[in-house]
C-alpha cells in the first residue's frame, strides 16, 4: 500500500511540474507578444494570414444583433506616456571640511624645587689672643780673631786620584800647527799636587765618541807644556760629543769620564782640558 502511494504522488507530482511548464510558456509567449504589439506593431502578421475562419468557428452577426442595435464603438487605444529623459544635475564638485580640532595637550607644569633651607650663619666670636711673653734679645758674644793669614780649604777629595781643572774645559783658536782652520782637536796637560807638570809618560789621555777611540802619553805635545798632550778629531770645526779620561800607563782610570763638546767656529776649533792630581 506505501509504494502504490508513493507512486500515485509521484505521478500527480510530474503532472502538476508539466501543467506549470506549460503555463509559464504560454505566459511568456503572451508577455511577449504584447511587447512586440506596443515596441513593432509592423512585425505583427495580418490577420488574414492567420486563417482565423479556420480555428474559428463562423459567428452570423444577424443572428445576434438586430438592425435596431448599434454597432459598440471602438474605444481608442490609450497612448502609453513615453519615457522623458530627466535632466540630471551637474555633478557638485566636492568642498574640503576641514576636520575639527580637538584641544591641544595642556603641559603639567613642572615641579617646583622647593627652596632650599639656607644655614644660618653662626656668630664668631673673638678669640682670645695669649698675652706676648717676653723673650730676652741675645747680646753678641765676641769671638777671638786668629792671628796671621787666613787658612785656603782644602780641595774636596774626589774618588780618583786626578780631577780637571776649576776652568777646565775652555776653548781657543788652533796655535799648536800651520793648520789654521783646518783642524779641530782635544788638548791639554796633567799637573801633580803643587801644580807641577807630570813625568813624561807616567800618564795616558783616553779619548773615543764621534768615530773616534785613541789613546795619547802624557808630554807628547809640548806646545801646551811639559806635560802637554793633543789629540785631532776632526778636520774642520764642527759641533760633536767626545769622552776624555786620565789613565795610568797600564789602562787603569785615574779620573773620572768627562763628557765635552766641540764648536763649530774657527777661534774655537781648539778644546783644552787640563788635569790635575786631587790628593
Amino acid at each position: 500500500m506505501a509504494n502504490k502511494r508513493k507512486q500515485q504522488t509521484g505521478c500527480a507530482g510530474r503532472l502538476m511540474s508539466l501543467a506549470a511548464a506549460l503555463l509559464l510558456l504560454l505566459s511568456m509567449g503572451i508577455v511577449g507578444l504584447i511587447v512586440l504589439f506596443f515596441v513593432a506593431p509592423e512585425r505583427l502578421p495580418a490577420i488574414d494570414s492567420l486563417n482565423l475562419d479556420r480555428l474559428l468557428p463562423k459567428i452570423d452577426l444577424p443572428e445576434l444583433l438586430t438592425p435596431e442595435e448599434e454597432l459598440p464603438t471602438l474605444v481608442a487605444a490609450i497612448e502609453l506616456p513615453t519615457n522623458t529623459p530627466t535632466a540630471t544635475e551637474p555633478p557638485l564638485e566636492p568642498t574640503w571640511t576641514p576636520l575639527p580640532v580637538g584641544p591641544s595637550a595642556t603641559p603639567l607644569p613642572f615641579s617646583t624645587l622647593k627652596p632650599s633651607v639656607t644655614p644660618s650663619p653662626l656668630p664668631i666670636f673673638p678669640t682670645k689672643t695669649p698675652t706676648p711673653t717676653y723673650t730676652p734679645t741675645a747680646t753678641n758674644t765676641p769671638t777671638a780673631t786668629p792671628l796671621g793669614p787666613t787658612a785656603t780649604p782644602s780641595p774636596t777629595r774626589s774618588a780618583y786620584i786626578f780631577t780637571k781643572t776649576d776652568n777646565s774645559p775652555f776653548y781657543l783658536q788652533n796655535h799648536a800647527n800651520n793648520a789654521g782652520c783646518g783642524w779641530l782637536g782635544i788638548a791639554g796637560e796633567v799637573l801633580d799636587l803643587n801644580q807641577n807638570p807630570v813625568s813624561i809618560g807616567s800618564y795616558r789621555v783616553h779619548v773615543w765618541g764621534s768615530g773616534i777611540d785613541e789613546r795619547v802619553l802624557v808630554g807628547s805635545a809640548p806646545d801646551y807644556g811639559p806635560s802637554g798632550w793633543e789629540q785631532f778629531v776632526f778636520d774642520s770645526p764642527v759641533m760633536r760629543d767626545y769622552n776624555v779620561q786620565l789613565e795610568s800607563p797600564n789602562g787603569t782610570a785615574v779620573s773620572q769620564i768627562y763628557r765635552v763638546q766641540t764648536r763649530t767656529t774657527c777661534t774655537e776649533n781648539l778644546l783644552q782640558l787640563n788635569f790635575v792630581q786631587n790628593h
